[in-house]
């Protein structure tokens, strides 16, 4: 006895075969279709002209149009030289909106990946440099020797080139004895007194006689 042939399946059959295999997809391919779109909108974003407003460091507002794959430190450049400004001196804020902060970029990001729709050419405020002190010149100084009390002797160390009277607060400090009362001499023989107007460079000397009237 001879077999039946196998009917063939329904032609519908075949095709939703077909169709549930072209829909699910391995996730390696849907990431490259994923990848290969993310990338046509890249192109399109950097190969569209991008149309914004220059706000000029005068305040004077023009429009531009550039292609969106110019970078912006090029963009900076051409505007500086449309303008006849130094780029040196200047630099680019960019805006998507006048509420929204500035757009953060690096000098080669492309105007067309940012939402650039105001461009604010800033003149950049010269940072002042901190000046160093000078070095301080250590104040000049010399070993003074002070007879006082007819028998003491000691040593002020001061500066040999200011009056008299300036240091005479340093004399009586070391002598103790009293400022209203003090009269500096040149020597304890002739008893010269010493013009407090003038300093020991002047007198050309480095030993006084510190005398007490009230003594």
């Amino acid at each position: 006895r001879r077999m039946k042939a196998r009917a063939p399946p329904p032609p519908n059959q075949a095709s939703a075969t077909s169709r549930i295999h072209s829909e699910q997809k391995s996730p390696a391919e849907t990431a490259v279709i994923s990848d290969q779109n993310l990338v046509s909108m890249k192109e399109n974003m950097i190969n569209r002209s991008v149309d914004f407003t220059v706000v000029l460091p005068s305040g004077l507002e023009q429009k531009s149009t550039v292609q969106g794959s110019k970078a912006v430190m090029d963009l900076l450049v051409d505007l500086c030289s449309q303008y006849r400004l130094n780029p040196s001196q200047h630099s680019l804020e960019l805006k998507s909106s006048g509420t929204q902060p500035p757009l953060s970029y690096k000098p080669n990001t492309l105007v067309g990946a940012l939402d650039v729709q105001t461009v604010l050419l800033k003149e950049k405020v010269p940072e002042e440099k901190t000046k160093r002190p000078l070095p301080r010149v250590p104040e000049k100084s010399v070993r003074l020797v002070v007879n006082y009390l007819k028998t003491q002797k000691t040593v002020v160390r001061v500066s040999p080139e200011v009056p008299l009277h300036n240091i005479i607060p340093a004399i009586c400090e070391k002598c103790e004895v009293s400022q209203e009362h003090v009269v500096l001499l040149r020597d304890g023989i002739t008893g010269e007194e010493l013009e407090l107007t003038k300093s020991l460079e002047e007198l050309g000397i480095k030993e006084v006689y510190a005398w007490d009237r009230k003594r």
